[in-house]
């Protein structure tokens, strides 16, 4: 079962997803083409409630938290048990679950994830919100703009991290005195306006200039622990960055894409993996076509585009990944105003979801092989 509040204290190694790295260690982790597979701790199953869906379980139009979340995914996987199910890919510093959620009953697998940025937890809430409305017009067998959502259900599972830095969103949301370590936190270096444009992770390490892809070349303009930027002293060394490698070598996802905030664009390729990938671009254009966003020219410098996670994946498993920055800049490094979440987020970007799994029903799986 889930806690439902995260000790303050430091968890104990038993609860990791994986044994603890040394902080200045690269992480290798499992290699994607082993038997064995690091599987998601699964959570109980609910009993089945015989009352109809509640009319709205997600509120996204409010500072998005853990506990928030938390609560929600308890009262979806409630509501829609034929559909939902929730799990663990580990823990976060402060000993957070990182919510799983799994949506659909298909073979074919996509991996979506939010907030590996603190601040950008507007995308915790749009994953959310997706899950919500999708379950929802699947169980009532109703249609969603083109698609069908109980058909690409039946066929597709979602498998969602809504938030892959619970205690940077912590501190964001709630500030310095909800935080296990305050004195550690204020020693860090401050990047940006305060605490409420924090990045990084509780340790101070931007969990998206972490993962194994190019890490050694990223710049890094900070070199210490700080509130955004810092890189870390290898790669994959939180266990955040960690419990996502895992569950992206637990399965044979077709694709992946993980959503950043601010530009209203998407970032599609890279020059280390562009020629390695057949159809991505074709996909890159229907999502352009379908939200308005921009598609940005393939990212040339590994210096920039290194240890993302959409870059990692790509680098991994040679298959689509997509960083879909999903709000438009307003001039400050502070969240947006969640009370304005539909039009910032929500109306141009709510069909995404089922848009890839569309096209994930069109690549190669490794199911054909079978």
């Amino acid at each position: 079962m889930i806690a439902e509040t995260p000790s303050q204290s430091t968890p104990a190694p038993g609860n990791r997803l994986s044994d603890p790295v040394s902080s200045a260690a690269p992480y290798t982790g499992s290699s994607a083409g082993t038997d064995a597979k690091t599987t998601p701790t699964p959570i109980p199953d609910p009993v089945p409630s015989t009352d109809p869906a509640p009319a709205a379980i997600v509120n996204p139009c409010v500072p998005y938290t853990w506990d928030r979340m938390m609560a929600e995914a308890q009262k979806l996987r409630n509501a829609y048990p034929e559909l939902i199910d929730l799990s663990s890919a580990g823990k976060s510093v402060e000993g957070r679950d990182l919510l799983v959620i799994s949506l659909g009953t298909g073979d074919r697998k996509i991996l979506l994830c939010g907030a590996h940025h603190a601040r950008e937890y507007i995308t915790s809430s749009f994953l959310m919100k997706m899950v919500e409305t999708y379950a929802e017009k699947a169980s009532k067998r109703q249609s969603f703009g083109d698609f069908n959502p109980a058909e690409i259900l039946d066929r597709v599972t979602f498998v969602i991290v809504p938030m892959v830095n619970p205690d940077g969103v912590n501190l964001v949301n709630n500030g310095l005195q909800a935080v296990s370590s305050r004195e550690d936190v204020e020693a860090m270096a401050m990047v940006g306006s305060g605490y409420r444009a924090w990045k990084a992770n509780i340790n101070g390490v931007d969990l998206n200039r972490q993962y194994p892809a190019c890490w050694e070349e990223k710049y890094d303009e900070v070199g210490r622990p700080a509130s955004q930027n810092y890189k870390g002293a290898a790669s994959a060394t939180e266990p955040e960055v960690r419990a996502m490698i895992d569950l992206a070598r637990s399965d044979d996802f077709v694709l992946s894409a993980s959503f950043h905030t601010k530009g209203e664009v998407i970032y599609w390729a890279d020059s280390g993996t562009v020629d390695l990938i057949d159809g991505v671009k074709d996909i890159a254009r229907r999502m352009e076509e379908l939200t308005g966003y921009e598609l940005m020219p393939v990212s040339q410098k590994p210096s920039v585009y290194g240890a993302g996670f959409e870059n990692w994946f790509r680098l991994e498993f040679s298959r689509p990944s997509f960083c879909i920055e999903l709000t438009p800049e307003n001039g400050t490094d502070e969240p947006h105003d969640d009370a304005k979440f539909d039009s910032l987020a929500w109306e141009k970007a709510k069909y995404f979801g089922f848009l890839l799994a569309d096209e994930a029903l069109k690549l190669e799986s490794p199911y054909d092989k079978q």
